[in-house]
């Protein structure tokens, strides 16, 4: 009978499908990379999926999901997660490359994950070791920019013995004209925030800053790759590493609320050499070796 049990058990666990569900909210790198070593280190087979930016994939994912009943979703990207999140609440979710999770709602006891946003002073402490010559940075800051991310800014400026510039502004329109009116900048720190950059303005600020030889230092490889400088980027493989482990406790009993929050446990430098070469500025070519994504 104890045989019999344990055979029907194990069919019905074969029946229900992986315990877990990953997906992808496009088929980019940010969001597929950390994929494969998420899967190595889960242990166990998952569920992949593809949003590939469409809402109708979403549609179609959600209706599967709430058949499929995953005991944890893993998702890579603000598509996803906000997918999950909303239309699926109570089940256990962890999100990772997402910049800004709390316009999302990416927050509750069923909700944790790993941070996008590097820590200030680890990507400061990485820029001046490139650029020593840097004394003065820049960084645009909104109205309702989160105090607590510009007291951490202004503590790793401090730290690696910055001064640090906050210039006020109210959107995207004004960061090209607010720029020009300030003349005593060694460097230019841009966040990826929807309603501080646009495609229009990013555009403008690399331009300007290039023309001003200032280092534009930014907070996501893909903005390295579009005309920035420089950034310091959580390392897509610890990601995925980092994140399973996660996820591995959630599936042995623990709850989401009691899982704080992570910041990524590895970074890597992005820098983008025509951006350099354009700007005129000099970078020792010894430095070289420590880039972890060259853009040429």
């Amino acid at each position: 009978m104890t045989l019999l049990i344990t055979l029907l058990t194990l069919a019905q666990v074969a029946l229900a499908g992986p315990r877990v569900a990953v997906i992808q909210s496009d088929d980019i790198a940010v969001y597929t990379d950390p994929v494969a070593p998420f899967l190595a280190a889960l242990g166990e087979p998952a569920s992949v999926y593809n949003l590939y930016g469409r809402r109708s994939e979403a549609d179609a994912l959600i209706e599967h999901l709430r058949w499929e009943e995953p005991d944890v979703v893993f998702a890579l990207g603000a598509k996803a997660a906000w997918t999950v999140r909303h239309r699926m609440p109570y089940t256990p979710l962890v999100y990772a490359m997402v910049l800004q999770p709390e316009r999302y709602g990416l927050d509750g006891s069923q909700v944790t994950g790993v941070m996008m946003r590097v820590f200030p002073e680890t990507h400061l402490s990485n820029f001046v070791g490139f650029f020593p010559s840097v004394h003065k940075v820049g960084v645009f800051r909104l109205p309702d920019a989160d105090p607590m991310y510009f007291q951490a800014l202004r503590a790793g400026a401090n730290e690696v013995g910055l001064n640090l510039v906050e210039i006020p502004v109210e959107g995207s329109k004004q960061v090209r004209r607010t720029l020009r009116e300030i003349d005593d900048l060694d460097a230019l720190w841009l966040q990826n925030d929807r309603d501080l950059v646009s495609p229009d303005s990013f555009r403008g600020l690399v331009e300007d800053t290039r023309r001003r030889r200032l280092p534009l230092l930014v907070e996501s490889d893909n903005m390295v790759r579009a005309g920035g400088l420089f950034a310091v980027v959580p390392e897509p493989a610890s990601i995925g590493g980092q994140s399973a482990k996660m996820v591995r406790r959630i599936l042995d009993g623990a709850s989401p609320a009691i899982i704080p929050v992570e910041p990524p446990e590895e970074v890597e430098v992005a820098l983008n050499l025509r951006t350099l070469r354009a700007s005129d500025l000099f970078l020792d070519e010894l430095l070289l070796d420590f880039v972890d994504v060259l853009i040429e």
